[in-house]
């Protein structure tokens, strides 16, 4: 059975390792999968109003390095050390035939001359607004990050559904074509890392929640704040809006059990931020 994870994220933030950029090398990056290699199959479920974008994959050599610049503790230390090799590449995502389903097929163990491994995929979307206050504006989700590592507590089997939901933010301006969009998620968890036994599928799906777009008017006595409609018909206020925000979370949750009755989620108050 397809493990799930109900996941309500814009961004997964990645921890910089303090290593620069690779000098010049001759690295091998071409790749050759063995008969017994591990294949991941990606497939992104979407919707008319979003367009997955190219898949980026990160692969580290287990065979080859190259040098890389460090700094640590700004001016104290640097120099140059050997790491193992990255290449980084970009594939598409295959529509297929009915539906708004994309797929690829993504080798795990990529081989070659350097036995290149995948370590990294990330991800993103392109959101087109179906808003009358906004109609057509597009913007670009921030980017979903999975990592493939040996760790303690890695995910060793495939065949995973991770669900990434969003609510719009509609900011009203005092002109109607000065107005503008983005997307905000619930919370900001953490997605576990993957080391799986055997191939396998991963099934992202994207969902925004149209209909329960928050607006937002800037607030003409505190240029700190502005103030919000909740889909409900909720007033508040916000330095940042929608963040954390577990009225709006409670909404969609509410929205993707299929509910209709919004009044349970009426025991978290609006955010009425002060300045």
């Amino acid at each position: 059975m397809t493990s799930i994870w109900r996941i309500s994220l814009l961004a997964v933030l990645v921890c910089a390792t303090g290593l620069g950029r690779a000098e010049e090398s001759e690295v091998d990056t071409r790749k050759s999968p063995p008969d017994n290699a591990r294949w991941l199959t990606l497939i992104v479920q979407a919707e008319d109003d979003i367009a997955p974008q190219p898949v980026s994959l990160e692969y580290q050599a287990g065979q080859c390095s190259e040098l890389r610049s460090y700094g640590v503790g700004g001016q104290s230390q640097s120099g140059r050390t050997r790491v193992p090799a990255v290449h980084f590449e970009k594939i598409d995502l295959s529509k297929e035939s009915s539906g708004q389903r994309y797929r690829a097929r993504i080798a795990l163990d990529a081989g070659g001359n350097c036995q290149w491994k995948l370590v990294g995929l990330s991800t993103q979307f392109k959101y087109t607004s179906p808003h009358a206050q906004t109609r057509g504006q597009e913007l670009l989700s921030q980017r979903i990050q999975v990592v493939f590592a040996d760790r303690k507590n890695a995910v060793r089997k495939l065949n995973v559904r991770m669900r990434f939901q969003y609510f719009p933010v509609i900011y009203l301006a005092d002109k109607p074509e000065q107005n503008s969009i983005r997307l905000q998620s619930g919370g900001f968890p953490d997605l576990p890392s993957f080391d799986p036994e055997e191939s396998g599928i991963m099934i992202l799906q994207f969902k925004v929640f149209n209909d329960l777009a928050m607006t937002a008017t800037a607030d003409p006595q505190n240029r700190y704040l502005y103030r919000t409609t909740y889909p409900d018909g909720a007033t508040g206020s916000a330095n940042s809006v929608g963040v954390m925000d577990e009225r709006m979370i409670c909404l969609m949750e509410t929205r993707a059990a299929g509910g209709t009755d919004f009044q349970r989620c009426n025991r978290f108050a609006p955010v009425n931020d002060k300045r």
